[in-house]
Protein backbone atom coordinates (compact mmCIF):
# COMPACT_ATOMS: atom_id res chain seq x y z
CA UNK A 1 0.00 0.00 0.00
CA UNK A 2 1.44 3.63 -0.93
CA UNK A 3 0.21 6.78 0.00
CA UNK A 4 -0.50 9.06 -2.64
CA UNK A 5 -0.98 12.63 -2.53
CA UNK A 6 -3.49 14.41 -4.83
CA UNK A 7 -3.51 17.95 -5.35
CA UNK A 8 -6.98 19.23 -7.20
CA UNK A 9 -9.26 22.37 -6.68
CA UNK A 10 -12.12 20.27 -7.65
CA UNK A 11 -13.77 18.16 -5.28
CA UNK A 12 -15.10 15.83 -7.39
CA UNK A 13 -12.25 14.60 -8.89
CA UNK A 14 -10.57 14.16 -5.51
CA UNK A 15 -13.24 12.14 -4.19
CA UNK A 16 -12.99 9.95 -7.95
CA UNK A 17 -9.44 9.55 -7.02
CA UNK A 18 -9.71 8.78 -3.87
CA UNK A 19 -12.48 5.81 -4.15
CA UNK A 20 -9.69 4.55 -7.29
CA UNK A 21 -6.93 4.59 -4.94
CA UNK A 22 -8.19 3.19 -2.11
CA UNK A 23 -10.95 0.66 -3.18
CA UNK A 24 -9.59 -0.29 -6.58
CA UNK A 25 -5.88 0.58 -6.02
CA UNK A 26 -5.38 -0.61 -2.50
CA UNK A 27 -3.59 2.79 -1.48
CA UNK A 28 -4.32 5.36 0.92
CA UNK A 29 -5.14 8.66 -0.79
CA UNK A 30 -3.96 11.90 1.03
CA UNK A 31 -6.35 15.06 -0.36
CA UNK A 32 -5.55 18.30 -1.01
CA UNK A 33 -7.57 21.48 -2.62
CA UNK A 34 -4.76 23.67 -2.97
CA UNK A 35 -1.12 23.82 -3.43
CA UNK A 36 -0.07 25.25 -0.28
CA UNK A 37 -1.99 22.58 1.76
CA UNK A 38 -0.81 19.68 -0.06
CA UNK A 39 3.09 20.82 0.37
CA UNK A 40 2.08 21.03 4.04
CA UNK A 41 0.56 17.48 3.80
CA UNK A 42 4.00 16.37 1.80
CA UNK A 43 5.92 17.62 4.48
CA UNK A 44 3.66 15.69 7.32
CA UNK A 45 2.55 12.36 5.79
CA UNK A 46 5.62 11.91 3.10
CA UNK A 47 3.90 10.41 0.49
CA UNK A 48 5.11 7.50 -2.31
CA UNK A 49 3.96 9.45 -5.16
CA UNK A 50 2.13 12.51 -6.05
CA UNK A 51 -0.47 13.70 -8.63
CA UNK A 52 -0.55 17.31 -9.19
CA UNK A 53 -3.38 19.54 -10.70
CA UNK A 54 -1.66 22.48 -12.61
CA UNK A 55 -4.24 25.39 -12.93
CA UNK A 56 -5.31 25.93 -9.01
CA UNK A 57 -5.92 29.16 -7.07
CA UNK A 58 -2.48 30.92 -5.28
CA UNK A 59 -0.29 28.27 -6.57
CA UNK A 60 0.24 26.65 -9.83
CA UNK A 61 0.79 22.88 -10.28
CA UNK A 62 4.27 23.82 -11.79
CA UNK A 63 5.72 25.54 -8.53
CA UNK A 64 4.14 22.80 -6.44
CA UNK A 65 6.21 20.03 -8.30
CA UNK A 66 9.23 22.81 -7.98
CA UNK A 67 8.99 22.70 -4.36
CA UNK A 68 8.38 19.34 -4.01
CA UNK A 69 11.59 18.28 -6.38
CA UNK A 70 13.14 21.28 -3.59
CA UNK A 71 12.11 19.62 -0.49
CA UNK A 72 14.85 16.64 0.63
CA UNK A 73 11.72 14.37 1.44
CA UNK A 74 9.94 14.17 -1.14
CA UNK A 75 12.48 15.11 -3.75
CA UNK A 76 12.57 11.71 -5.27
CA UNK A 77 8.85 10.90 -5.40
CA UNK A 78 7.39 10.17 -8.89
CA UNK A 79 4.99 13.06 -9.69
CA UNK A 80 1.86 13.11 -12.40
CA UNK A 81 0.93 16.27 -13.87
CA UNK A 82 -2.69 15.91 -14.80
CA UNK A 83 -4.48 18.85 -16.40
CA UNK A 84 -6.77 20.00 -18.87
CA UNK A 85 -4.01 21.96 -20.86
CA UNK A 86 -2.65 19.37 -23.46
CA UNK A 87 -0.57 21.13 -26.11
CA UNK A 88 3.25 20.38 -26.32
CA UNK A 89 4.27 23.52 -24.51
CA UNK A 90 2.25 22.53 -21.31
CA UNK A 91 3.45 19.11 -21.23
CA UNK A 92 7.27 20.81 -21.60
CA UNK A 93 6.87 23.17 -19.14
CA UNK A 94 5.71 20.15 -16.39
CA UNK A 95 8.69 18.21 -17.19
CA UNK A 96 10.64 21.46 -16.95
CA UNK A 97 9.06 21.92 -13.46
CA UNK A 98 10.27 17.81 -12.26
CA UNK A 99 7.60 16.11 -13.09
CA UNK A 100 8.01 12.29 -13.60
CA UNK A 101 4.50 12.10 -16.32
CA UNK A 102 2.34 14.04 -17.54
CA UNK A 103 -1.26 13.23 -18.21
CA UNK A 104 -4.48 15.47 -19.97
CA UNK A 105 -7.93 14.85 -18.61
CA UNK A 106 -10.15 13.66 -19.55
CA UNK A 107 -8.47 10.34 -18.24
CA UNK A 108 -9.93 6.72 -17.82
CA UNK A 109 -9.37 5.80 -14.28
CA UNK A 110 -8.06 2.61 -15.17
CA UNK A 111 -5.13 4.62 -17.46
CA UNK A 112 -4.27 6.71 -14.51
CA UNK A 113 -4.11 3.18 -11.89
CA UNK A 114 -2.46 1.77 -14.29
CA UNK A 115 0.11 4.66 -14.76
CA UNK A 116 0.15 5.33 -10.59
CA UNK A 117 1.19 1.08 -10.39
CA UNK A 118 3.58 1.72 -13.01
CA UNK A 119 5.72 4.34 -11.12
CA UNK A 120 5.47 3.28 -7.85
CA UNK A 121 7.16 -0.37 -9.59
CA UNK A 122 9.65 1.86 -10.69
CA UNK A 123 10.15 3.36 -7.90
CA UNK A 124 10.21 0.97 -5.22
CA UNK A 125 13.06 -1.16 -4.50
CA UNK A 126 12.94 -4.44 -3.41
CA UNK A 127 11.02 -4.31 -0.20
CA UNK A 128 12.93 -5.77 3.08
CA UNK A 129 9.32 -6.37 4.17
CA UNK A 130 5.94 -4.49 4.82
CA UNK A 131 5.19 -1.67 7.00
CA UNK A 132 3.70 -2.23 10.33
CA UNK A 133 0.70 -1.88 11.89
CA UNK A 134 0.58 1.85 13.82
CA UNK A 135 -2.39 1.83 16.53
CA UNK A 136 -2.86 5.42 18.29
CA UNK A 137 -4.85 4.96 22.13
CA UNK A 138 -5.87 8.27 22.90
CA UNK A 139 -8.32 10.51 25.22
CA UNK A 140 -9.05 14.24 25.32
CA UNK A 141 -9.84 13.27 28.86
CA UNK A 142 -7.55 12.57 31.20
CA UNK A 143 -7.51 10.09 34.22
CA UNK A 144 -9.39 7.26 32.13
CA UNK A 145 -6.41 4.55 31.85
CA UNK A 146 -5.50 5.40 28.45
CA UNK A 147 -1.82 3.72 29.78
CA UNK A 148 -2.49 1.40 31.50
CA UNK A 149 -4.37 0.13 28.38
CA UNK A 150 -1.25 0.97 25.95
CA UNK A 151 0.95 -1.08 28.35
CA UNK A 152 -0.90 -3.85 29.21
CA UNK A 153 -2.15 -4.40 25.24
CA UNK A 154 1.67 -3.78 24.27
CA UNK A 155 3.37 -7.03 26.64
CA UNK A 156 -0.06 -8.63 25.46
CA UNK A 157 0.93 -8.59 21.87
CA UNK A 158 5.09 -8.46 22.85
CA UNK A 159 4.67 -12.27 24.53
CA UNK A 160 1.51 -13.98 22.13
CA UNK A 161 2.45 -12.83 19.18
CA UNK A 162 6.35 -12.82 19.55
CA UNK A 163 6.33 -10.35 16.72
CA UNK A 164 8.02 -7.04 17.05
CA UNK A 165 5.69 -4.70 19.02
CA UNK A 166 6.88 -1.02 20.09
CA UNK A 167 5.15 1.08 22.40
CA UNK A 168 5.89 4.68 22.40
CA UNK A 169 4.98 6.92 24.96
CA UNK A 170 4.08 10.54 23.86
CA UNK A 171 2.80 12.46 26.57
CA UNK A 172 4.93 15.73 27.20
CA UNK A 173 4.61 15.90 30.77
CA UNK A 174 6.37 12.66 32.67
CA UNK A 175 4.56 9.75 31.01
CA UNK A 176 4.74 6.66 33.26
CA UNK A 177 4.40 4.01 30.93
CA UNK A 178 8.27 3.35 31.65
CA UNK A 179 7.00 3.11 35.54
CA UNK A 180 4.09 0.65 34.41
CA UNK A 181 6.60 -0.93 32.73
CA UNK A 182 9.24 -1.29 35.98
CA UNK A 183 12.14 0.48 33.50
CA UNK A 184 13.86 3.83 34.18
CA UNK A 185 12.94 6.02 31.58
CA UNK A 186 16.77 6.69 30.19
CA UNK A 187 17.19 6.99 27.08
CA UNK A 188 13.90 8.46 26.34
CA UNK A 189 12.77 10.15 22.90
CA UNK A 190 13.97 13.71 24.02
CA UNK A 191 17.31 13.11 22.85
CA UNK A 192 15.88 12.78 19.27
CA UNK A 193 13.91 16.26 19.41
CA UNK A 194 17.61 18.87 18.38
CA UNK A 195 18.97 15.55 16.29
CA UNK A 196 17.89 17.23 13.14
CA UNK A 197 19.57 15.40 9.64
CA UNK A 198 21.73 13.03 11.99
CA UNK A 199 18.20 11.33 12.48
CA UNK A 200 17.79 8.10 11.15
CA UNK A 201 17.04 4.47 11.95
CA UNK A 202 19.88 3.85 14.17
CA UNK A 203 19.95 6.98 16.00
CA UNK A 204 16.29 5.97 16.71
CA UNK A 205 16.77 2.63 17.83
CA UNK A 206 19.26 3.54 20.15
CA UNK A 207 16.82 5.57 21.82
CA UNK A 208 14.90 2.26 22.63
CA UNK A 209 14.22 0.39 25.71
CA UNK A 210 13.69 -2.99 26.27
CA UNK A 211 11.55 -5.13 28.07
CA UNK A 212 11.58 -8.39 29.42
CA UNK A 213 8.47 -9.41 27.34
CA UNK A 214 10.30 -8.84 24.95
CA UNK A 215 8.35 -5.01 23.89
CA UNK A 216 10.48 -2.29 22.97
CA UNK A 217 9.60 0.75 24.56
CA UNK A 218 10.32 4.77 23.76
CA UNK A 219 9.63 6.86 26.81
CA UNK A 220 8.68 9.87 27.56
CA UNK A 221 11.02 11.90 29.54
CA UNK A 222 11.13 12.04 33.60
CA UNK A 223 11.00 15.73 33.50
CA UNK A 224 8.00 17.20 32.33
CA UNK A 225 8.76 19.19 28.67
CA UNK A 226 7.77 22.94 28.71
CA UNK A 227 7.79 23.07 24.84
CA UNK A 228 4.94 21.14 23.84
CA UNK A 229 7.23 17.42 23.24
CA UNK A 230 8.55 16.35 20.00
CA UNK A 231 8.25 18.71 16.60
CA UNK A 232 6.00 17.45 13.99
CA UNK A 233 8.50 16.29 11.56
CA UNK A 234 10.63 14.80 13.98
CA UNK A 235 7.63 12.73 15.12
CA UNK A 236 6.23 11.26 12.11
CA UNK A 237 9.62 10.52 10.92
CA UNK A 238 10.33 8.73 14.12
CA UNK A 239 6.91 6.43 14.05
CA UNK A 240 7.47 6.10 10.10
CA UNK A 241 10.95 4.68 11.24
CA UNK A 242 9.80 2.12 13.80
CA UNK A 243 6.79 0.97 11.50
CA UNK A 244 9.51 0.11 9.40
CA UNK A 245 11.44 -2.17 11.80
CA UNK A 246 8.60 -3.42 13.87
CA UNK A 247 5.04 -5.63 13.16
CA UNK A 248 2.87 -3.64 15.79
CA UNK A 249 3.81 0.27 16.94
CA UNK A 250 1.32 1.31 19.59
CA UNK A 251 1.18 5.05 20.88
CA UNK A 252 0.12 5.97 24.17
CA UNK A 253 -0.67 9.79 22.81
CA UNK A 254 -1.18 12.95 24.82
CA UNK A 255 -4.76 13.89 25.71
CA UNK A 256 -4.30 17.32 23.10
CA UNK A 257 -5.74 17.76 19.61
CA UNK A 258 -2.72 19.70 17.77
CA UNK A 259 -0.64 19.78 14.52
CA UNK A 260 1.36 17.04 15.87
CA UNK A 261 -1.17 14.68 17.58
CA UNK A 262 -3.61 15.36 14.33
CA UNK A 263 -0.80 14.02 12.04
CA UNK A 264 -0.20 10.83 13.87
CA UNK A 265 -4.24 9.92 13.43
CA UNK A 266 -3.68 10.65 9.86
CA UNK A 267 -0.94 7.57 9.99
CA UNK A 268 -2.74 5.44 11.98
CA UNK A 269 -4.60 2.19 11.22
CA UNK A 270 -6.84 2.41 13.77
CA UNK A 271 -7.16 5.09 16.59
CA UNK A 272 -8.69 3.51 20.11
CA UNK A 273 -10.63 5.89 22.10
CA UNK A 274 -11.00 5.39 25.35
CA UNK A 275 -13.69 6.63 27.72
CA UNK A 276 -15.32 5.98 31.14
CA UNK A 277 -18.50 6.70 32.29
CA UNK A 278 -17.72 9.99 33.73
CA UNK A 279 -19.46 12.65 32.19
CA UNK A 280 -16.76 14.98 31.71
CA UNK A 281 -15.04 11.62 29.31
CA UNK A 282 -18.28 11.31 27.63
CA UNK A 283 -18.27 15.02 26.35
CA UNK A 284 -14.43 14.73 24.93
CA UNK A 285 -15.15 11.42 23.61
CA UNK A 286 -18.24 13.19 21.64
CA UNK A 287 -16.12 15.96 20.87
CA UNK A 288 -13.38 13.77 19.54
CA UNK A 289 -15.86 11.81 17.25
CA UNK A 290 -17.03 15.68 15.97
CA UNK A 291 -13.34 16.75 15.52
CA UNK A 292 -12.01 13.75 13.62
CA UNK A 293 -14.93 12.67 11.31
CA UNK A 294 -13.01 11.95 8.17
CA UNK A 295 -10.94 9.24 10.51
CA UNK A 296 -14.84 7.91 11.53
CA UNK A 297 -13.99 4.16 9.88
CA UNK A 298 -10.74 4.26 11.91
CA UNK A 299 -12.67 4.80 15.16
CA UNK A 300 -13.14 1.81 17.77
CA UNK A 301 -14.36 3.15 21.26
CA UNK A 302 -13.31 1.71 24.23
CA UNK A 303 -15.28 1.43 27.28
CA UNK A 304 -12.77 1.31 30.58
CA UNK A 305 -13.92 0.80 33.82
CA UNK A 306 -11.45 2.20 36.27
CA UNK A 307 -13.56 2.21 39.82
CA UNK A 308 -15.72 -0.91 41.44
CA UNK A 309 -19.23 -0.95 41.29
CA UNK A 310 -21.93 -1.73 38.66
CA UNK A 311 -21.87 0.95 35.66
CA UNK A 312 -25.11 1.92 33.90
CA UNK A 313 -25.99 -0.14 30.71
CA UNK A 314 -23.65 0.09 28.07
CA UNK A 315 -26.97 0.74 25.55
CA UNK A 316 -26.88 3.92 27.18
CA UNK A 317 -23.34 5.13 26.13
CA UNK A 318 -23.62 4.20 22.96
CA UNK A 319 -26.87 6.12 22.42
CA UNK A 320 -25.13 9.13 23.62
CA UNK A 321 -22.45 8.76 21.10
CA UNK A 322 -24.34 7.23 18.18
CA UNK A 323 -22.43 4.32 17.63
CA UNK A 324 -21.45 1.26 19.14
CA UNK A 325 -18.69 -0.07 21.57
CA UNK A 326 -15.91 -1.90 20.18
CA UNK A 327 -14.67 -3.40 23.46
CA UNK A 328 -14.77 -2.91 27.31
CA UNK A 329 -12.40 -3.28 29.70
CA UNK A 330 -13.71 -4.37 33.10
CA UNK A 331 -11.65 -3.18 36.62
CA UNK A 332 -9.06 -4.99 38.26
CA UNK A 333 -8.36 -5.18 41.55
CA UNK A 334 -5.07 -6.10 41.10
CA UNK A 335 -4.00 -2.93 39.07
CA UNK A 336 -2.99 -0.88 42.20
CA UNK A 337 -0.62 -3.63 43.44
CA UNK A 338 0.62 -3.84 39.46
CA UNK A 339 1.80 -0.09 39.72
CA UNK A 340 2.95 -0.25 42.76
CA UNK A 341 5.44 -3.41 41.43
CA UNK A 342 6.23 -2.01 38.08
CA UNK A 343 4.53 -5.44 36.69
CA UNK A 344 1.81 -5.27 34.13
CA UNK A 345 -1.47 -7.83 34.67
CA UNK A 346 -0.49 -8.70 31.50
CA UNK A 347 2.31 -10.52 32.54
CA UNK A 348 2.08 -10.98 35.70
CA UNK A 349 -1.37 -12.54 36.23
CA UNK A 350 -3.22 -13.99 33.03
CA UNK A 351 -5.93 -14.69 34.60
CA UNK A 352 -6.69 -11.32 35.57
CA UNK A 353 -9.71 -9.66 34.57
CA UNK A 354 -7.20 -7.10 32.74
CA UNK A 355 -5.64 -10.10 30.92
CA UNK A 356 -8.48 -12.02 30.16
CA UNK A 357 -9.91 -8.92 27.95
CA UNK A 358 -6.85 -8.43 26.42
CA UNK A 359 -7.71 -10.78 23.35
CA UNK A 360 -10.91 -9.19 22.70
CA UNK A 361 -9.67 -5.27 22.91
CA UNK A 362 -6.56 -6.86 20.59
CA UNK A 363 -9.55 -7.87 17.98
CA UNK A 364 -11.55 -5.12 18.29
CA UNK A 365 -8.24 -2.78 17.09
CA UNK A 366 -7.67 -4.06 13.94
CA UNK A 367 -7.96 -2.24 10.84
CA UNK A 368 -11.02 -3.11 8.47
CA UNK A 369 -10.85 -5.07 5.59
CA UNK A 370 -11.46 -3.14 2.22
CA UNK A 371 -13.06 -5.24 -0.50
CA UNK A 372 -12.45 -3.99 -4.34
CA UNK A 373 -15.24 -3.39 -6.43
CA UNK A 374 -13.74 -6.43 -8.50
CA UNK A 375 -13.18 -8.83 -5.82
Amino acid sequence: MAKILVIDDSSELLEMVRVLLEDRGGHKSILSTDGEDGLTKATTHQPDLAIVDVMMPGMTGYEVCRRLRASPSTADIPIIILTARGQDVDRQAAMDAGATMYMSKPVTMGDLLESIDSLLDDQAPAPSGESGQLIALMSLRGGVGVTTLAVNLAVFVARRSQEETCLVDLCPSSGNASLQLGIRPKPNWLALADMGNSLNAESISAQLLTHSSGLSLLAAPFVPVTDGGLPLEVTTAVLQALLNSHTRVLVDMPSILNETTTAILDMADVIGLVLTFDPASIQATVGMLQAMKSHGDKMRIILNQVVPGRQPAAEALERVLRRPLSGTSPFDPGQAQALTRGMPLALSTPDSPLTQSLTRLMAALQPAVRISSGA
